[in-house]
């Protein structure tokens, strides 16, 4: 059965080396399950951030999109004061 993991190696510092394995032994887990859960909430946030933006560029694309000065937007805020 082949592996559906590949392995990589990554240099940290030793201090946070030492974060990563005070989390980990808090959690009674392992450094690479910690990091792993590290690396899937950055590729969960990369995937909204990215769609997220992308939603708002088609927005803006639109043959009927309105745009606002930057006064406009500094008048809005002065609302919220």
């Amino acid at each position: 059965m082949a592996s559906e993991t590949g392995r990589m190696s990554v240099s940290v510092t030793a201090d946070k080396q030492e974060k990563l394995d005070l989390i980990a032994q808090n959690l009674d887990r392992s450094r690479n399950w910690l990091v792993n859960q590290a690396i899937d909430q950055y590729l969960d946030l990369y995937e909204w951030q990215t769609k997220k933006i992308q939603e708002r560029l088609d927005i803006a694309s639109e043959e009927n999109a309105i745009f606002h000065s930057s006064q406009d937007v500094d008048n809005i805020i002065e609302k919220f004061k």
